[in-house]
């Protein structure tokens, strides 16, 4: 994939050289009207030479946005790993309660069994239960 990749900027590259020098005689006019105190000035260049210009500003703006872009993602990247951290401690402090609200295996069984019969339950179910909504 490398070599492709390689074989296809050096494809590119060539074929950008050859349209320059076949393009070097042609001139363009470009015409300027900055800075304003200085009033409208033109330029007589090669037309390769205003494209290489026009190209290496696309290239400067295009740079200055995706670095923008890229310091953003850093910043968020930042905080979900800060969210992240926060969120595996207090998972972690979870893990690590003791279960002592649940009910014991045996009155779990008994009440899976019957769970509309009250009268399975026993005497320290019902205590339990009562401390709970005291």
């Amino acid at each position: 994939m490398r070599t492709l990749t390689m074989l296809f900027y050096l494809l590119l590259g060539s074929s950008l050289t050859i349209f320059f020098i076949t393009n070097f005689d042609q001139r363009v006019i470009v015409y300027f009207g900055w800075p304003p105190s200085l009033g409208f000035q033109t330029l007589d260049i090669p037309l390769a030479l205003a494209l290489l210009g026009a190209m290496l500003a696309g290239f400067v703006v295009a740079a200055v946005l995706a670095i923008t872009d890229q310091f953003r993602l850093r910043t968020r990247l930042r905080q979900l790993r800060r969210t992240n951290e926060r969120l595996e401690s207090e998972l972690e402090a979870l893990r690590n309660l003791p279960l002592t609200s649940l009910p014991r295996s045996e009155d779990r069984r008994a009440t899976a069994e019957n769970p509309k019969n009250e009268d399975t339950k026993n005497d320290t179910t019902r205590d339990r239960e009562h401390r709970v909504l005291d």
